[in-house]
């Protein structure tokens, strides 16, 4: 299976640009006119398979995987991953709406949150902030759009983390809050995205 993968890769690897490569007729079409691949809980190809089950599943699954490791374990594992490409990868194959679910670990005393689908990842959000942020600078009109969600565990502190974080990451490639991110037209999205 290894050669497919890697072979299905270096063929998406092409679509890393196909936003600048779009026909000039589509310039002025609004995102939300365009279809935009995206990828269904991104982070879940770095799921933690050590971590404890997120506690905002039901208490039964808590239950099970507390009493009977060896059979719900690797269940909740085979059924939380839903990507095996890494966020560059995933960029690379053209896509281009990411679903990352934030969480913050009970009892972790730390401002470290991470991604969840049941179980948590091994990475940290400012990483892979990070690691989209290079991404853009090296692919400077192309569109990504981040779709955070569910916030398990995010007080109102954490979350204002969370948004600290993401406008000290980004600066200039947000989106300014004057344009409302589905209603823009494809050009003035590119500038604002491409500005450095």
């Amino acid at each position: 299976m290894e050669g497919p993968l890697q072979t299905s890769v270096h063929v998406c690897h092409e679509n890393g640009r196909w936003m600048s490569k779009l026909p000039e007729k589509l310039w002025d079409i609004p995102l939300y006119n365009l279809s935009l691949p995206g990828s269904h809980d991104t982070m879940t190809y770095c799921l933690d398979k050590n971590s404890a089950v997120s506690g905002n599943e039901s208490k039964l699954v808590e239950i099970l995987n507390k009493f009977m490791p060896c059979i719900v374990r690797p269940i909740i594992m085979k059924w939380s991953i839903t990507q095996v490409l890494t966020v560059t990868e995933q960029l690379e194959a053209g896509v281009r709406y990411l679903d990352f679910r934030i969480a913050h670990k009970a009892n972790d005393p730390s401002m470290n949150l991470y991604f969840v689908h049941m179980v948590y990842t091994t990475v940290v959000v400012q990483d892979i902030l990070w690691e989209v942020l290079k991404w853009l600078e090296t692919h400077p009109q192309e569109v990504v759009i981040l779709a955070c969600r569910n916030f398990d565990g995010l007080n109102k502190k954490l979350h204002c983390h969370l948004i600290a974080c993401i406008k000290e990451i980004f600066q200039c490639k947000l989106c300014p809050r004057n344009v409302m991110t589905l209603f823009c037209c494809f050009p003035k999205y590119l500038e604002c995205v491409s500005r450095g």
